[in-house]
């Protein structure tokens, strides 16, 4: 995967997605993030893979590709997956989300039960400081009953 990242061999990296290896599919979302100019569109099956670990890189390689509208709202409702590592990974992808789309829907995974999950929404926050309603959600987790959400949080918010 690595090589085919560092000659931008985007197709190939797309044909590669279809892998039976779970390891392969997680391998191919991160690379796609990779390349020279990364694009959402080749992520869409993967966003919509069986294994909640590749659904969660494909989230997460939204960051690097740009998180449109469309790509947003399927973020937004992947925070209701029932695995943590998608929901972890849609938290991340709304980083790259237009504020308006993005923090009413990190501020609602900032309630997660899983802390990774809010660890994840908490850093994406940071990105959207200019809406109005960002800085009351880093406040709130704050006063996380997790340590490392509560640091996250100090840090990015002070």
């Amino acid at each position: 995967m690595r090589g085919l990242v560092a000659v931008d061999a985007a197709e190939e990296l797309v044909a590669a997605g279809a892998d039976p290896a779970r390891e392969v599919r997680v391998a191919v979302a991160r690379g796609l993030a990779a390349v020279h100019a990364p694009v959402p569109e080749p992520l869409v099956p993967l966003l919509a893979d069986p294994d909640p670990l590749v659904r969660g890189a494909a989230l997460a390689a939204l960051v690097a590709t740009g998180c449109p509208p469309a790509y947003a709202e399927r973020a937004a409702t992947a925070l209701s997956d029932p695995a943590w590592q998608a929901r972890a990974g849609a938290a991340a992808a709304l980083k790259a989300a237009a504020p308006t789309e993005a923090v009413p829907a990190l501020a609602k995974a900032l309630a997660d039960p899983n802390a990774d999950v809010r660890k994840a929404a908490v850093l994406s926050l940071p990105a959207h400081r200019t809406h109005h309603d960002a800085q009351s959600a880093l406040a709130t987790a704050t006063r996380d009953p997790d340590a490392d959400v509560r640091a996250y949080a100090a840090r990015v918010a002070g």
